[in-house]
């Protein structure tokens, strides 16, 4: 068969034709990551600012954003976060291997530990681009200091603080001023800050994320059998991937709050991070931004796991797919 009967999943790596899963998989997910940047962006302009001081929600942050900088604003940084298509096929590729290890083990540990294994691989590679990106995306909330009212909270544009102000016209930085500007005040390393507060928010959410899901579809499973392939249709394998999603954003919230202030702000410290989180935000710390979290990664969610389940299906090679014919 061409799917296994525990995870619902269509394909195994040795079935799938290379070329075309990686030519569809690039094409698929670059769509995807049209889609769901706006909320993206949203999440990480609401996760920097101190309290309520620029948005007061994520209605109130996409009507800003709209209005101060048009339909452009909402992909601010989009053409470096583009690049991260290829960091994701090293994440699936790493996640397909160590599954294939995994078989032998229950649906929940087949997606717990991929999922982990995973994310290692693909944050390696994505978090200089992240934290690029997240500079360039907060730029329409900041003046420089001198035009600005006082406020606490200070965010690395530059070399020198800005302050949080309602969106405004501001002189944009690229992405080769943004990159000297870190090699100047924190030379190589700058491109990887946070870079261990990021596996600890991003390898539970990728784990979470799939051991849910592989838990979901067994569970579901008792009511929407999959066809005797094991095959689950696209609108079971859809819902379960909402649901993973946010289930995934709930659990690591905090986590993804912390890592965003550390990657676009000037202190590094953890612990310093969390303990000036916890004396502004209190216990809303633990769902700043959720509401964004949570409708980017179930609209992501859904968007990945049918772009995922239908590149294996059109990826399938000729004789696996001959060989599937004739077992039914």
């Amino acid at each position: 068969a061409v799917v296994s009967t525990q995870s619902g999943h269509y394909g195994r790596g040795d079935e799938l034709d290379k070329t075309k899963y990686y030519f569809y998989g690039c094409t698929v997910f670059l769509g995807i990551r049209v889609i769901v940047y706006p909320a993206n962006l949203v999440k990480t302009r609401l996760q920097v600012q101190k309290g309520t001081s620029v948005y007061s929600s994520s209605f109130d942050a996409y009507y800003k954003v709209f209005k101060a900088e048009g339909i452009r604003g909402f992909y601010r940084g989009f053409h470096v976060f583009a690049w991260g298509v290829l960091f994701g096929q090293a994440y699936i590729t790493s996640y397909e291997y160590t599954k294939h290890h995994c078989s032998n083990l229950n649906p929940f540990l087949q997606g717990l530990i991929p999922g982990a294994v995973a994310s290692v691989a693909g944050q390696t590679l994505s978090v200089p681009a992240d934290i690029i990106t997240q500079r360039l995306q907060v730029q329409g909330m900041f003046k420089p200091k001198d035009f600005v009212e006082r406020t606490s909270t200070t965010v690395a544009t530059d070399g020198a603080a800005a302050k949080l102000q309602a969106p405004a016209t501001v002189k944009r930085r690229s992405v080769i001023d943004i990159s000297r500007n870190i090699m100047k005040y924190d030379g190589i390393s700058g491109f990887y800050r946070g870079f261990m507060i990021s596996l600890m928010c991003q390898v539970p959410t990728s784990a979470i994320w799939w051991a849910s899901y592989n838990a979901l579809l067994e569970s579901i499973g008792m009511y929407a059998r999959p066809n005797k392939n094991g095959r689950h249709s696209l609108y079971v394998q859809g819902g379960c991937g909402i649901l993973s999603g946010a289930a995934s954003a709930i659990f690591t919230n905090p986590l993804d709050v912390i890592r965003t202030r550390v990657q676009v702000g000037r202190i590094r410290s953890v612990r310093h991070v969390t303990s000036t989180l916890w004396k502004e935000e209190g216990k809303s710390m633990f769902y700043k931004g959720l509401s964004a979290r949570i409708t980017a990664m179930s609209s992501n969610s859904l968007l990945i796991i049918l772009g995922y389940e239908t590149v294996k299906r059109l990826s399938i090679k000729d004789s696996a797919s001959t060989n599937n014919r004739s077992i039914r």
